[in-house]
């Protein structure tokens, strides 16, 4: 398993676009030295409760998607399970959220039921996707190199199974 997780790793490194080096130069880096009154962090939403408009407990906010522009575009709920485990997480439009504040605590308010969110597809990230892909990809890539090599070595070995029933000494290894 660790051998086959290398493998992986490796083929991954070595397929990735981060593998390639540029000689571009730097731009150079600018830094902030503190968050502005107009800005939120992500670490604001993450974990944020979310309820029903009746304020059943659903689960907490465990990501956001953004889009092109930067925008919050979607929200993912982490329903069920406990403490983690078993967690399904549902996306739901940022928009369809409403922030409120109850018992000195900030909640988010969805216009959905438990029962709603629960018969929702699970979110399947894209990370998750490309990642189900290019395993995929390199099972079929693996085991055509596996077959490759199962065939020139049966053909090196047939050779060498000839010339040793013929009385001749076998080829050195190249």
């Amino acid at each position: 398993m660790k051998t086959t997780l290398a493998a992986v790793t490796a083929l991954l490194i070595a397929v990735s676009p981060a593998a390639a080096q540029t000689n571009a130069p730097a731009a150079p880096m600018s830094f902030m030295d503190k968050q502005s009154t107009s800005e939120v962090l992500g670490t604001d939403f993450i974990g944020t409760p979310v309820t029903t408009k009746d304020g059943q407990p659903i689960g907490k906010i465990s990501n956001l998607v953004f889009d092109q522009e930067g925008r919050i575009e979607l929200a993912v709920i982490g329903i069920g399970g406990f403490l983690g485990i078993g967690e399904k997480e549902v996306a739901v439009p940022f928009d369809a959220l409403k922030s409120e504040t109850v018992n000195d605590k900030n909640v988010f308010i969805v216009d959905a039921t438990k029962d709603q969110l629960k018969a929702a597809p699970a979110y399947q990230t894209l990370n998750a996707q490309a990642f189900k892909e290019r395993m995929a990809d390199w099972r079929v890539k693996a085991q055509q190199s596996w077959a490759d090599i199962k065939a020139r070595a049966s053909k090196a070995y047939d050779e060498a199974k000839q010339r040793v029933e013929e009385g001749r000494q076998p080829k050195p290894a190249q």
